[in-house]
């Protein structure tokens, strides 16, 4: 009886074994085409803007996810350079070097990658062992250094093709001579030019370098043409994909925060993109570094430490940059105040956008220096008239209703209606109104002099390369801490926004003097008018 037993079990076990391995797929037979499929793994920067010191921990991060995938990318979203000396002092060579090294597949070129001038430009793409691709760059003039880049990358995988297709923010955001020769075309047309790729490629990726705003444009222009677009220029955080109009759109944030992760589905049959999913892995938050990687950032950093520590000054109030969109910011003080001490000049501005960092209480080194002005902008002398300064201070305005000159010596008023829209200004300099007829000399950011920001700054050219800003900052420094004094600076009214008042009515006459109309005219020198006292060591408040 035992013995049948065991015959019945084993009979059922053999009939159960034969259904089950029929729902099984024999050893080294492939899953039917139905449901296999590719999977794509894309790492992707942006806006990494010199910031090396993550890059060993990158490295080592995307050395583990390539390795763990069958097909892989890394790909940059553009601006790798400005805003660390380290790099910028080299004119961006070290972080090319070390892009090199972590096998960078591809960037589009950012506006900052001109930063450095076209000479620059030119080395750092021969320097390269990935492409510089944008299809809405053009070269017009064959006589500057910067050759034609490559429109779009087409990457072979095991099975399927993958195609990059590039786009420059329009115009870019640089000092204009390093833009000069070029010409930068619309997205869309462009996008329109290169749509041939879409039929050459089974996964189209959009590597952008225009913004949030304009990356949502094109996808709600062009239905699924993009599998996904991987942009920068904003710095926007995107912790997951987000999907307009069908197509993905990811973005890392800036400064090397994160690293995009994405991992892209492939039909195998179809070779149709099926799913896109992706997240961000912040840095600070690895724990394994590249040895090799980190060998390199530490001999780059150490090259340099010796100069960037080199203290020129000491601060008991900061400089802060704060505020600067709505009144003159302490950093704008000393920033214009050094500028105009520079050239001499009657005053001196700089751009908002120009000023990167704080400058925190205690030690100013000459690292603090370059840090918030990364862009080797340089001062130029100009002798312009008083109506073309107005000219200027009402276009800094009127460019987004918002303060965008810091300055020093002239001081200024914007007088706007109830909706921030630009009524009048009022120009004062040294207590008395600016003379439209006159003729003054000012320092000014070449950025800003030479057309940056969309500026027309119009007069006679005096100088047209004082010096690089971080050295007259510098200098001003050394020479208010060798007068044994502390570089202390606060807001102090040099810029004000102020309600326009109409003109009242016709009224009975009133005891008293008339009630004023329009702008008020100040009387006698406003506060801080003329050139910076400095504020010592016995606790004055500020300096301008």
């Amino acid at each position: 009886m035992f013995a049948g037993t065991k015959r019945q079990f084993f009979s059922v076990f053999l009939v159960v074994s034969l259904i089950v391995s029929s729902f099984l797929p024999l050893p080294f037979e492939k899953v039917s085409a139905e449901e296999e499929s590719y999977l794509l793994k894309v790492l992707h920067t942006n806006d990494i803007h010199s910031s090396i010191d993550g890059l060993g921990k990158a490295a080592a991060y995307m050395e583990a996810e390539r390795a763990e995938a069958d097909f892989s990318l890394y790909l940059d979203a553009g601006d790798v350079f400005s805003g660390n000396p380290v790099v910028d002092l080299q004119e961006g060579e070290p972080i090319i070097r070390i892009l090199n090294e972590m096998n960078l597949d591809a960037m589009v070129i950012g506006n900052h990658e001109f930063d450095y001038g076209q000479e620059a430009f030119a080395r750092n793409v021969e320097l390269a062992n990935f492409p510089w691709l944008s299809a809405n760059t053009e070269v017009v003039d064959s006589e500057i250094p910067i050759e034609q880049p490559e429109p779009y990358f087409i990457q072979e995988m095991d099975g399927f093709t993958v195609g990059i297709l590039a786009l420059t923010q329009t115009p870019p955001a640089t000092a204009p001579a390093g833009i000069v020769g070029l010409e930068f075309h619309p997205y869309a047309e462009t996008v329109e030019e290169y749509a041939y790729i879409r039929d050459e490629v089974d996964v189209l990726i959009g590597l952008t370098h225009i913004g949030y705003g304009a990356d949502r444009e094109l996808a709600e222009q062009f239905d699924e043409f993009f599998d996904v677009i991987i942009g920068g220029h904003t710095h926007t955080v995107l912790h997951e994909p987000v999907v307009v109009n069908g197509t993905p759109i990811v973005q890392t944030g800036a400064n090397l925060s994160n690293i995009g992760n994405l991992s892209i589905e492939i039909d195998a049959d179809t070779l149709d993109v099926i799913n896109v999913e992706g997240f961000l892995q912040p840095v600070d938050e690895l724990t394994e570094t590249n040895a090799e990687i980190q060998a390199m950032i530490d001999e780059y950093n150490a090259e340099m430490d010796e100069v960037l520590a080199q203290v020129i000054g000491y601060t008991e109030t900061g400089l802060s940059r704060d505020e600067r969109y709505e009144q003159d910011a302490p950093l704008g003080n000393f920033w214009t105040d050094a500028m105009r001490e520079y050239v001499q000049a009657d005053m001196a501005f700089t751009n908002n956008g120009g000023i990167r960092a704080n400058i925190e209480p205690g030690e100013i080194t000459a690292g603090d220096i370059y840090t918030v002005e990364p862009f080797a902008n340089e001062v130029m002398e100009m002798e312009m008239t008083g109506a073309a300064i107005r000219d200027v201070i009402e276009y800094s305005y009127n460019r987004r209703n918002q303060i965008d000159l810091q300055t020093s010596g002239l001081h200024y008023t914007i007088f706007t209606d109830e909706e921030g829209n630009l009524v009048d200004v009022e120009l004062v300099l040294n207590g008395e109104p600016l003379d439209m007829g006159e003729k003054y000399r000012v320092a000014v950011s070449d950025y800003t002099a030479t057309g940056g920001g969309g500026y027309d700054f119009v007069g006679e050219v005096i100088q047209p390369s004082a010096g690089f800003m971080t050295n007259a900052m510098i200098d001003f420094a050394q020479s208010i801490t060798a007068a044994g004094e502390y570089i202390n600076y606060e807001s102090e009214g040099r810029i004000s926004v102020e309600l326009y008042e109409e003109e009242a009515e016709e009224a009975p006459p009133q005891p008293g003097p008339p009630a004023h109309a329009g702008p008020p005219a100040h009387s006698g020198a406003p506060a801080h008018a003329g050139p910076p006292a400095h504020a010592g060591k016995n606790g004055n408040s500020g300096r301008e």
